[in-house]
């Protein structure tokens, strides 16, 4: 089954599911077509298919993480805090450096990948020093992380005129626009990370010992590879990609942090973009793409057509589902042969 009919399939199965819970298909179907893929006006066609690709910005970032550690076998579940170290990092350099933007936003954004690069690195040393699981180790990093985003915007960088939200980032770490369409430059950074993750997984060494840990660690030590340098190298660019995710998200959209940015989710939505994507980073860009889309035709629904965000939530989840099965392999070539 090509993709492109799996995305039709599922889109077809959110409305079924919309329709069945009483919400008329037509004015479903029309709020979709016209607010977000189509929309009546020029201008705001641009603006909207912007809005998909600001969506698709951290999720791809965070896919790409999950990817390059899965690839080698490193569970790295912790994509969320890493993802929020970078935040965090960034909100620091950009609410007290007072520079220009050409010193600030790459200061920041250094800041960014190295502290997701840290946070990650945290999990590779107890890994190798006392046999702490990866997995079990970055799920908990999550929520120290989460605990000193929380501790920081009640105390050290709490905003003075606000109640519950850090400083905000100073005019020049701020990330601009881009034209009428109003897109953010982030999405460039988020591709350029992409064919870099594949250039680094398919030309590089690096990348063939990676993938060589992943399929056989055993007969990697055979070969006389590191296996523990490999895991701590390869959990390193997890971080960091990450963090950069979480450096762009707080300099080229929001420019502060609040409570809510614990449960923003990027980093767990990572994994299914991963695993949507086959491991492969070109098939994460079009993994997260896909589920841009779908949030922004969520978020459409649900001031058009007054769709509960928490029913959205859910038929995203069903959705997402529905297109892993579709998109399985063996269930592909089932389909073909049929």
């Amino acid at each position: 089954m090509p993709p492109l009919m799996a995305v039709v399939i599922c889109m077809m199965v959110g409305v079924g599911a919309l329709a069945a819970l009483g919400y008329p298909a037509g004015e479903v179907l029309e709020a979709v077509w016209s607010k977000v893929v189509w929309h009546r006006d020029p201008a705001l066609r641009l603006v909207a298919w912007a809005n998909v690709l600001g969506y698709a910005t951290p999720i791809l970032l965070t896919g790409l993480a999950v990817t390059v550690a899965f690839r080698a076998s490193v569970w790295n579940i912790g994509a969320q805090g890493q993802y929020l170290a970078g935040a965090i990092a960034g909100n620091i350099v950009g609410a007290f450096v007072g520079a220009p933007a050409m010193v600030t936003i790459p200061i920041l954004l250094v800041m960014a990948v190295v502290a997701g690069a840290l946070v990650a690195m945290i999990a590779a040393v107890l890994d190798w020093w006392r046999k702490v699981p990866v997995v079990l180790s970055t799920l908990l990093l999550n929520f120290i992380v989460i605990e000193l985003l929380r501790y920081l915007i009640v105390g050290p960088m709490r905003d003075p005129g606000a109640i519950v939200r850090t400083r905000e980032l100073l005019p020049g770490a701020q990330l601009a626009v881009m034209g009428e369409m109003r897109l953010g430059p982030g999405i460039f950074f988020a591709l350029l990370a992409a064919a870099l993750a594949w250039f680094i997984l398919r030309q590089t060494t690096f990348g063939f010992r990676l993938r060589v840990v992943g399929e056989n660690p055993v007969a990697a030590r055979f070969a006389g590879i590191s296996v523990a340098r490999v895991s701590l190298a390869t959990l390193a660019l997890s971080g960091a990609l990450a963090g950069l995710a979480g450096g762009l998200e707080i300099c080229g959209v929001r420019h502060e942090l609040v409570f809510s940015d614990a449960d923003s989710g990027y980093g767990f939505t990572g994994i299914a973009v991963a695993l949507l994507g086959r491991l492969n980073p070109m098939g994460v860009v079009a993994a997260a793409l896909f589920f841009a889309l779908l949030r922004a035709c969520f978020v459409v629904l649900e001031i058009e057509v007054r769709v509960p965000s928490v029913t959205g939530m859910a038929l995203q989840g069903l959705v997402i589902v529905l297109m892993l099965v579709l998109t399985q392999p063996t269930m592909m070539a089932r389909l073909r042969r049929k």
